[in-house]
């Protein structure tokens, strides 16, 4: 009888255990936000060599997983419309997706002011308790220890790095006063514009990691076959204590806690676009908005060639050639390097094809990188996709330099963009530009404003060629703004 029973057990358990070999990916469940007008995929596991349907509608998509268990279908282009339900069957398993939207989905993705909640930011505890929206859903990846406690991670932290069980998610869920009070304040204030101003569902899927530099977010085969890239992320990342990389000395410093010579840390090379770009790169969005640079502000030329491969990057792995809209640095006063990054983040406007930046030098923090108030932030960036991916608005994007034109004894500066007219956000004169004519000493100029331009004469003292700059100090107090309020981005040039 003991024979029987033990082999009963055993059936039992093999039964138990085959229920649970259907799968689909961490990022499909209930309650989700599919693109709306773009094939779908769906993936996960099953038993090696099984025949896997998914229904939905009056749709049927079959098929069948690898030797490895491994499957995924491509699901018809949806429109939006009323919740629906997706069915994955195998021949003893099934998976039931419930309460599904289609509409507009985007990745929020960066470093510590992406990741910034609602709870530590201007307002939001407020905001958080009227957040009831049904038709904004939230995907959020949240790093499990973004920073450590005190700045170090623990052993015992460290180990679940290394392992990669790095990001933590509920799966999709509705936006509630309690599932945004810990959400990124930028993602949401986004969110909340497009939602209201669409008034069609919106899912936000946010992986920001505080600290993170952008070679985080590289593959390793991107970086090593760049000798430019490559040679600095040594250099950044060889064992050594240099208080001018402080960032990079404190992961080095928590590193050192384990005895591995392999140990992980959230701001290595890859460790991000590993963990937090491969698990969803076959999940189907309409762009993405990026918040990062303060971990390389140092590294601005490198860090233009990173960027731009990282966007190439990110859009070969999603097979789509997506808008890609970035948040240039605001203000801190003791940050020297931010001028020239800001600069460098204008530059790359050229460079990088289908992308837009926002300014926000008009809200920074003279002591604090993580400047508070953050609705300016998303919602310029909503105000941005609006205007530029949704053709809603002309008014939509900050002045950004194009040219300096000589006419009749004046100087009048150009600018770009989808803006009307130009302003003080005071009403007083114009604060911010500056002249010189070696590049090194500079002088104040008061301009004036003619419609989309500003004009100018130069000093007696000066030639024809000269250097202009504006908004050039790291917590600047520059005041021209469009006509809609947006400021008017960093930048240099020579005449």
């Amino acid at each position: 009888m003991r024979y029987i029973s033990f082999f009963f057990f055993l059936f039992f358990l093999s039964f138990i255990q085959a229920q649970e070999n259907l799968k689909v990916a961490p990022i499909f469940s209930d309650g989700m936000v599919l693109q709306r007008n773009q094939e779908i995929t769906i993936w996960g596991m099953a038993n090696p060599n099984e025949k896997i349907t998914i229904r939905f509608k009056s749709i049927s998509v079959f098929t069948n997983s690898n030797g490895d268990g491994k499957w995924s279908a491509i699901i018809p282009s949806q429109d939006v419309g009323i919740p629906f339900e997706i069915k994955i069957n195998t021949q003893s398993e099934t998976i039931i997706l419930d309460d599904i939207l289609v509409g507009e989905v985007w990745l929020a993705s960066g470093q510590s002011n992406m990741h910034l909640d609602l709870k530590r930011t201007l307002n939001g505890e407020e905001v958080a308790k009227k957040a009831n929206n049904p038709n904004i859903r939230i995907y959020n990846m949240r790093p499990t220890y973004p920073t450590g406690k005190g700045g170090v991670h623990t052993k015992e932290e460290l180990e679940k790095i290394q392992n990669n069980k790095y990001f933590n998610t509920k799966g999709w869920v509705k936006v509630t006063p309690e599932n945004v009070l810990y959400f990124s304040a930028v993602a949401y204030y986004f969110a909340e514009k497009l939602q209201g101003e669409l008034n069609i569902p919106i899912g936000i899927i946010h992986n920001a990691v505080p600290g993170s530099p952008i070679e985080s977010w590289l593959p390793k085969e991107i970086i090593e076959q760049d000798a430019t890239i490559s040679n600095l992320v040594a250099e950044r990342w060889r064992d050594k204590k240099d208080e001018k990389d402080g960032m990079i000395t404190v992961a080095n410093n928590q590193i050192s806690l384990k005895k591995i010579t392999s140990q992980k840390h959230p701001w290595m090379p890859s460790y991000n676009y590993i963990n937090g770009i491969v698990p969803i790169k076959k999940y189907r969005f309409k762009g993405v908005i990026w918040y990062q640079g303060e971990s390389n502000a140092e590294q601005t030329d490198v860090y233009k060639a990173m960027f731009k491969m990282m966007v190439k990057t990110w859009r070969s792995d999603f097979k789509n050639d997506f808008p890609f809209y970035f948040v240039q640095l605001t203000s801190r006063e003791d940050r020297p390097a931010w001028s020239e990054f800001r600069n460098v983040q204008r530059e790359l406007l050229d460079e990088v094809s289908n992308s837009k930046m926002v300014v926000i030098t008009d809200v920074g923090d003279r002591q604090d990188t993580h400047a508070k108030n953050k609705k300016p932030v998303g919602d310029r960036l909503a105000i941005l996709a609006l205007g530029n991916t949704y053709k809603k608005g002309s008014n939509y994007e900050s002045p950004i330099f194009d040219t300096i034109i000589f006419k009749d004894g004046d100087y009048y500066v150009s600018f770009k963009g989808c803006f009307k007219g130009l302003k003080t956000i005071d009403g007083k004169e114009i604060v911010g530009f500056e002249i010189s004519k070696d590049n090194i000493n500079f002088e104040n100029i008061t301009p004036t404003v003619q419609g989309n331009f500003v004009k100018f004469k130069l000093p007696q003292i000066f030639e024809n060629q000269f250097f202009i700059r504006y908004a050039w100090e790291p917590y600047t107090e520059a005041n021209l703004i469009s006509g809609n309020g947006l400021p008017v981005s960093t930048f240099k040039a020579t005449f």
